[in-house]
């Protein structure tokens, strides 16, 4: 049976420091989603969607806190898990970058502080673990913040530990977009898994929102959906069974890099489990299929010896 998530990942214009107005586009486009696709139950946004600022000691709130209270009604009133992308989380005398991520009741359930803010530009204080959870039914969840992307241990480390969807909120206002298109489609190929960029889109001028180009790639890196430089949402229905699909028979039908990482002899200090025990595997489709399955010159072979007797 086909495990379908409904997903929509909201790309919207973000005024530096103006946390309602932020949050009253947020809440406009939510209830459209949920309007026009009500089988939508997941939502994601851009990083720093809310605060929209470089100004992290003035804005930066606790969690919980009034940002994650308004969140939490959005979750609970439209029945979806909701990450509206990252905020500045102030925790004792520090400040993270922090992506809060609510269940259908409106409850906080984690906590993911970006591991690699954007040096030096990003003064806040680094996380020290990357997060995989599950939406019962659905699928299991990796999540990435920005310049994460840029680190594949990280993603490799959400496949390792059973993700099978990636999101990455983003707030990209320079020009490596384009890079980070490349990165994303990259991400998805190497750990044979959807991955969701969404970014944001400045506005007069403005580039800390982002520059758009938000995107969605499927577990053979072919993109389903990109959006421009203007806002808007994507949605999609995802079948989460097409990841498992890749990991058995390949990407194009060919390559299986997950595998490959274990099936060799060397080893890097991580590979510290047979690819049978790793969270990423299951009963391999494949490798079965092989067993079964004779290759035809053995079967020839089979049959001279048969003759022989």
């Amino acid at each position: 049976m086909n495990r379908l998530l409904g997903l929509a990942a909201c790309q919207l214009e973000v005024i530096p420091g103006e946390i309602e107005k932020n949050l009253e586009n947020m809440v406009r486009q939510i209830a459209l989603i949920k309007y026009y696709s009500p089988w939508v139950n997941i939502v994601v946004a851009s990083e720093l969607i809310i605060q929209g600022s470089p100004n992290l000691n003035t804005l930066a709130q606790t969690i919980p806190g009034p940002i994650t209270d308004a969140c939490a009604k959005i979750a609970r009133e439209h029945d979806i898990y909701f990450i509206p992308g990252s905020m500045y989380e102030r925790k004792k005398d520090k400040v993270y970058n922090s992506i809060p991520v609510f269940d259908n009741q409106g409850n906080i359930i984690h906590i993911y502080h970006k591991l690699y803010p954007w040096r030096p530009h990003e003064k806040t204080v680094s996380g020290n673990k990357t997060l995989v959870f599950d939406m019962p039914g659905k699928a299991r969840i990796g999540l990435c913040n920005c310049y994460d992307l840029w680190f594949p241990e990280l993603t490799r480390d959400l496949a390792f530990k059973g993700a099978e969807i990636i999101l990455i909120p983003t707030a990209a206002g320079t020009m490596d977009r384009s890079q980070e298109i490349i990165l994303t489609r990259a991400a998805a190929i190497q750990n044979q898994c959807y991955v969701v960029g969404i970014n944001g889109i400045g506005i007069n001028g403005v580039g800390s929102g982002g520059r758009g180009e938000s995107l969605i790639v499927d577990p053979q890196g072919n993109v389903i959906q990109k959006t421009g430089q203007l806002q808007e949402n994507m949605i999609a229905m995802l079948d989460m069974e097409a990841v498992q699909h890749s990991r058995d028979y390949g990407i194009a039908g060919v390559s299986r890099p997950l595998a490959s990482f274990f099936h060799e002899k060397h080893r890097f200090d991580y590979q510290t489990q047979p690819f049978e025990n790793s969270p990423v595997y299951k009963k391999n489709q494949y490798d079965t299929q092989r067993q079964t399955t004779k290759d035809p010159a053995e079967k020839k072979s089979a049959g001279k010896r048969m003759l022989s007797r």
